[in-house]
C-alpha cells in the first residue's frame, strides 16, 4: 500500500479547501467521469472529520456550559458576598452606633462614678465624724457609769460602818471599788483612787471587836445559865446520871481482915470482923447524913424562896438580857452592854450555887465580856465620797477634752 501525501490525496485537498476557502469550481476541463470518481473517495474520507467536529462542538458546548455554570456560580457567590458585605456593613454601622452609645453611656457612668466617689468621700467623712462623736459619747458614758459604780460601793461601805459597824465588809467594798478603778485605768480618776487608798489605810488600822467570837461567848454563857444550879433545887439544874453508874457514891469499904495472915485461925477472923462493925456503921451514917445537912452563906434571903416557876422565869429573863447584850454589841452601845452584863453577873452571884463548876464558868465568862470595850470609834469614807462629788461637779468629758 502506497502512502498518500496531501498533495496527491484528493480527500485531504477537499478538506483543506473546505476548511480554508470555498471550494473552487471544478475545472471545466475535468471530465465528468473523473469528477464522480473523485467524489466517492471524498465522501469516504469525511467521517473522521465529522466525528472530530462533533467532538469539538461537544467539547465547546461542554466548555460553554461549564463556563456558564461557573459564571452563574460566580454571580451567585458575588451576590452572596454582596449580601454579606451589606450585612456586615449594617452590623458595622449598628456596632458603631452601639459603640457610640456605649461610649456615651460610659462617659455618663464615669460622671456618675465621679459623683458617687464624691458622695462616698463625703459619707466617709460624715461616718468618721459620727464615729468620733460616738466614741466621745461612749467615753463620757463609760466614765459616768464607772463613777456610779464606785459611788454605790462607797455608799455601801459607809452604811456598813455607820449602821452595822462592820469594818470588814466596808474594807471589802472599798477594795472592790479600787479594783474597778484599776481595771478602768482612767487618769482622771487618780484623785479618787488616792482617796480610797487613804480610807482603806484608816479602816485597816482600826482595832475592831471580833463580833463572831463574842457572839459565841455570849451563846456559851446562855448555855451555862441554863445548866447552872440555883440555890434552891429546880428541874433544870438536876444532873443527868450516865447509864451504868450509881446515883450517889457509897462510902469506901474497908476490909477488916486485910491485916490478918492468910493462915489465920477462924476465931481471929471473927474478932476482926466484929471489931470493925462500929467504925463501918459510923462511916455509913456520916455518909448518909452528909447529904441532908449543908451549910452555905446566902447574902440574899429571897433567893431561897424561889419556886420552880420563878426559877424558870429567872433563867428566861437572863437569856433575854443576853440577847440585849448581843444587840448592844451590834449597835455599839457600851452603856447597855456593860449594864446588862453586870446585871447577869449579879444574878449569877445572888441566885445560883457558887460551888457549881457551871456557875463559876458562867461568872468568869460574864466578867470577861464586861471588860471588853465595844465603844470603837469607826472611821468614815468621807474623803472618797467627796472625791466622787468633785468628779461629778467637774463633769464627765472625754479624754481628748481633758
Amino acid at each position: 500500500m502506497t502512502e498518500k501525501t496531501p498533495a496527491t490525496d484528493p480527500a485531504a485537498q477537499a478538506a483543506v479547501q473546505g476548511a480554508g476557502a470555498p471550494a473552487s469550481a471544478p475545472a471545466s476541463s475535468a471530465p465528468a467521469g473523473s469528477t464522480a470518481s473523485a467524489v466517492r473517495p471524498a465522501k469516504r474520507g469525511n467521517g473522521p472529520m465529522l466525528t472530530a467536529l462533533a467532538i469539538a462542538i461537544a467539547l465547546a458546548a461542554g466548555l460553554g456550559y461549564a463556563l456558564w455554570q461557573q459564571r452563574t456560580q460566580f454571580m451567585s457567590a458575588g451576590r452572596e458576598v454582596a449580601q454579606r458585605i451589606d450585612t456586615l456593613s449594617s452590623d458595622l454601622a449598628q456596632a458603631r452606633r452601639d459603640t457610640r452609645e456605649a461610649l456615651a453611656l460610659a462617659q455618663a457612668q464615669a460622671g456618675r462614678l465621679g459623683e458617687l466617689e464624691d458622695t462616698v468621700r463625703e459619707t466617709q467623712s460624715q461616718y468618721h465624724a459620727l464615729q468620733q462623736a460616738w466614741q466621745n459619747f461612749n467615753d463620757s458614758a463609760s466614765d459616768e457609769l464607772l463613777a456610779n459604780d464606785v459611788e454605790r460601793l462607797l455608799t455601801l461601805a459607809n452604811q456598813q460602818l455607820r449602821l452595822a459597824g462592820n469594818v470588814s465588809n466596808a474594807i471589802v467594798a472599798l477594795e472592790t471599788a479600787q479594783a474597778r478603778l484599776a481595771r478602768a485605768d482612767r487618769p482622771r480618776f487618780s484623785s479618787l483612787q488616792q482617796a480610797i487608798n487613804g480610807d482603806l489605810d484608816r479602816l485597816r488600822a482600826v482595832s475592831t471587836v471580833d463580833i463572831p467570837a463574842q457572839a459565841a461567848r455570849i451563846e456559851r454563857l446562855s448555855v451555862l445559865i441554863s445548866k447552872a444550879p440555883l440555890l434552891v433545887p429546880d428541874v433544870a439544874a438536876q444532873a443527868v446520871v450516865p447509864a451504868g453508874q450509881p446515883v450517889a457514891a457509897s462510902a469506901p469499904a474497908v476490909d477488916p481482915q486485910a491485916g490478918l495472915p492468910a493462915d489465920a485461925p477462924w476465931w481471929q477472923r471473927w474478932r476482926a470482923e466484929i471489931a470493925s462493925w462500929p467504925g463501918r456503921a459510923g462511916s455509913a451514917l456520916a455518909h448518909e447524913l452528909g447529904g441532908l445537912i449543908t451549910i452555905q452563906r446566902v447574902d440574899e434571903p429571897a433567893a431561897l424562896l424561889l419556886s420552880p416557876e420563878q426559877a424558870d422565869q429567872l433563867r428566861g429573863t437572863l437569856r433575854q438580857r443576853l440577847l440585849t447584850v448581843q444587840l448592844a454589841m451590834l449597835m455599839r452601845q457600851p452603856a447597855v452592854w456593860k449594864s446588862e452584863l453586870d446585871h447577869v453577873g449579879g444574878a449569877l452571884a445572888k441566885y445560883f450555887d457558887g460551888r457549881s463548876p457551871d456557875t463559876v464558868a458562867a461568872q468568869n465568862v460574864a466578867r470577861e465580856l464586861a471588860q471588853i470595850d465595844i465603844a470603837v470609834r469607826m472611821p468614815d469614807v468621807a474623803d472618797s465620797l467627796n472625791a466622787v462629788a468633785a468628779l461629778r461637779a467637774a463633769g464627765f468629758k472625754t479624754s481628748g477634752q481633758d
